[in-house]
C-alpha cells in the first residue's frame, strides 16, 4: 500500500508541476482537438501483477491493475496537455518471481522517449521510478 500512495504522490506531483497552456483557440470553437499522441508499454516476463498511475495533466490520475504482459495503452491528449507521466510498482499480495525483468516505456512519434527498466527483488516486488514527459 505505502508503494502504491507512493507512485500515486510521485503522480499527482507531476501533475501540480507542469502547467497547461490557457489558450484553447485553434478555430474549433474553443474546443482543443487531439493532436499529441502516446503510448505506456509494459513488457517482460514478470509474473505478478503491477500497479499503474498514469496523468494526462488535465482530467488527473488514471490507475490500473496490469495482470498479464505486454500491456501497452495509446492515448490521444488534446493539444493543451503539455506533459503526462506513469509510474508503477508491483503488487504486493500479488508478487512476481525473484529475478523476473519488467520493463516501462513512454513511446512519442513511434520513438521511446523515457524508460525504466526494473528486475524483481527476493520479495517479488519492484518499483518504476515516475516517468515523464514534455510535448515538443
Amino acid at each position: 500500500m505505502k508503494k502504491r500512495l507512493t507512485a500515486f504522490f510521485a503522480i499527482l506531483l507531476i501533475a501540480i508541476t507542469i502547467s497547461c497552456s490557457s489558450d484553447d483557440s485553434n478555430g474549433n470553437g474553443g474546443n482543443p482537438s487531439p493532436n499529441k499522441t502516446a503510448k505506456f508499454e509494459i513488457t517482460g516476463n514478470f509474473t505478478g501483477h503491477i500497479f499503474i498511475v498514469y496523468n494526462n495533466n488535465v482530467t488527473g490520475n488514471t490507475t490500473e491493475t496490469i495482470t498479464s504482459l505486454p500491456w501497452s495503452k495509446t492515448i490521444n491528449y488534446q493539444d493543451n496537455v503539455t506533459g503526462i507521466g506513469i509510474s508503477g510498482n508491483a503488487v504486493l499480495q500479488n508478487p512476481g518471481v525473484v529475478g523476473q525483468n519488467v520493463s516501462l516505456k513512454i513511446y512519442h512519434n513511434n520513438s521511446i522517449v523515457r524508460q525504466s527498466n526494473k528486475i524483481a527483488d527476493s520479495n517479488g516486488s519492484f518499483s518504476f521510478e515516475t516517468l515523464t514527459f514534455i510535448f515538443p
